[in-house]
């Protein structure tokens, strides 16, 4: 229950502040009473998926464009990435994912508001998600998602 919590904090920490490195960051969890370290912290980064945008750390579904097309990326197992759209747009986005060609992904089903990624492994299933996150992400500078994090991404997302 404790790394549940200490992840629930971290999210609520880069939600309300750039944080640049995982030194900052355990700063920042120590101030708040959870003990960490610079090895606990990446683990953690690992574990809820985070990834840098503009140089700060950021939840996968806060990268996201508010206006885009991707409303939640998800996982399905070790091998399914499931990403949703706005209504008609799973193909244009399959489709940009697909001419990114992430050397990860197998390959794309796209409905009309889902798209299904196939990836080769739970490594492989990591490293899309974040290019995913990349390729649909917008700029801090340009305006950040302010969505809310969802309860699945305070659920240690991705798994």
């Amino acid at each position: 229950m404790a790394i549940k919590a200490r992840h629930q904090k971290i999210l609520e920490i880069i939600s309300a502040k750039p944080v640049a490195t995982q030194q900052e960051l355990a700063a920042h969890l120590s101030r708040r009473g959870f003990a960490s370290t610079q090895s606990s912290v990446s683990r953690d980064i690992v574990k809820l998926g985070l990834t840098k945008l503009d140089g700060y750390y950021v939840a996968p579904e806060q990268a996201v464009k508010v206006s885009g097309p991707v409303i939640s990326i998800d996982t399905a197992g070790e091998n399914i990435i499931v990403v949703r759209t706005e209504v008609g747009l799973a193909q244009p986005a399959a489709l940009s994912i697909d001419r990114a060609a992430i050397g990860e992904i197998v390959g794309t089903v796209a409905g009309d508001d889902t798209i299904l990624v196939a990836v080769k492994n739970v490594a492989a299933q990591r490293v899309a998600i974040k290019k995913i996150v990349s390729l649909f992400a917008t700029s801090r500078s340009r305006g950040a998602n302010k969505r809310a994090v969802s309860s699945r991404a305070a659920g240690l997302w991705p798994r």
